[in-house]
């Protein structure tokens, strides 16, 4: 599996309408600019899991942001290898593991990347955050970036 050519690729998933499950977007959409910069292509993929997956090539890095739903604190951020994920599906805390992470591990080679999981504390109707990650959203985004950069540094060094 050759990764010259391979891009990273940041994907946000969620659901805008149900509060704190649309926070891997709103993470993506403020850091856009930055990513970009950085030679990243940011993907708001929102619901829409199949376009997400077809856009996915064998040889990219691709870096996945979701809510979790673990219990831990509003805010915390969590970590995992893509491969580990995928083949532990449906043992994770995610709302949307039954779907992209489903796909990846039906059809497709393994990928390399990781899953970037924000802790949610509501997932009601509505279209804006909780205050607990309003509260924290700077903070939030600003780790986030620094998970995404230390990513892309490993990246880098292994295709050279």
């Amino acid at each position: 599996m050759g990764c010259v050519n391979g891009m990273i690729k940041a994907i946000g998933i969620g659901n805008r309408l149900m509060m704190d499950d649309g926070i891997a977007i709103e993470i993506l959409e403020n850091l856009k600019n930055n990513l970009e910069s950085m030679g990243i292509q940011v993907i708001i993929g929102e619901t829409d899991f199949q376009s997400c997956f077809h856009q996915l090539k064998e040889d990219d890095f691709v870096i996945i942001l979701d809510a979790a739903y673990s219990g831990k604190a509003a805010g915390s951020i969590h970590l995992y290898n893509l491969e580990e994920v995928i083949t532990t599906y449906g043992e994770t805390g995610f709302q949307h593991d039954m779907s992209i992470f489903d796909l990846m591990r039906l059809y497709s080679n393994p990928l390399r990347g990781c899953l970037i999981g924000i802790e949610a504390a509501e997932a009601g109707f509505g279209c804006e955050l909780s205050e607990a990650l309003k509260g924290v959203f700077n903070e939030i985004c600003l780790e986030v970036e620094r998970i995404i950069c230390e990513k892309v540094r490993w990246f880098s060094g292994y295709v050279k």
